[in-house]
């Protein structure tokens, strides 16, 4: 979905201990691991960390990259911890031609979702109004049973 290139720079946004980033590192030449935790890199690190991945302690709301610096970037699972309050800034530092992944448990889909977090989940139509107002274009959007997917373009 996020259709990278060998040259391409991109960012897990919430990476954690880096299950999804450790996929992202064969298809791209630049990775970065976005966590605000620290910690996180740490297991991480121990865990293997591919060469091609760059940790990066922040808060998506203030990311220490310039503008237009990132290829793409993916939110598996991490919409909801507030990364929807920081889509001003993902739209900043992702080029015009970039895509964006979103991927998160969906307030309004028909499969079992983890229960602890239940009420900060959304509907994918939120989500995709977001990344309009920002400049994206929606290239795919669906309910996957539990979860939901949003690719956009930003142009």
């Amino acid at each position: 979905m996020l259709d990278t290139g060998p040259d391409w720079r991109v960012a897990d946004f919430g990476s954690g201990t880096g299950l999804f980033t450790s996929e992202l590192a064969p298809v791209a030449e630049t990775v970065f691991a976005v966590d605000a935790r620290h910690g996180l890199h740490e297991v991480y690190r121990k865990r293997g960390m591919p060469a091609n991945v760059t940790p990066v302690t922040a808060d998506f709301t203030d990311l220490p990259f310039p503008d237009n610096h990132l290829d793409g970037g993916v939110s598996i699972r991490t919409y909801h911890h507030g990364f929807g309050t920081a889509i001003d800034e993902i739209a900043r530092v992702v080029r015009p031609g970039g895509r964006l992944v979103i991927v998160d448990w969906s307030a309004t889909g028909a499969g079992e979702r983890e229960g602890r977090d239940q009420e900060e989940y959304l509907a994918l139509t939120t989500v995709q109004s977001a990344l309009l107002r920002t400049d994206f274009r929606i290239v795919d959007a669906h309910e996957r049973c539990e979860t939901f997917v949003v690719v956009g373009t930003k142009q």
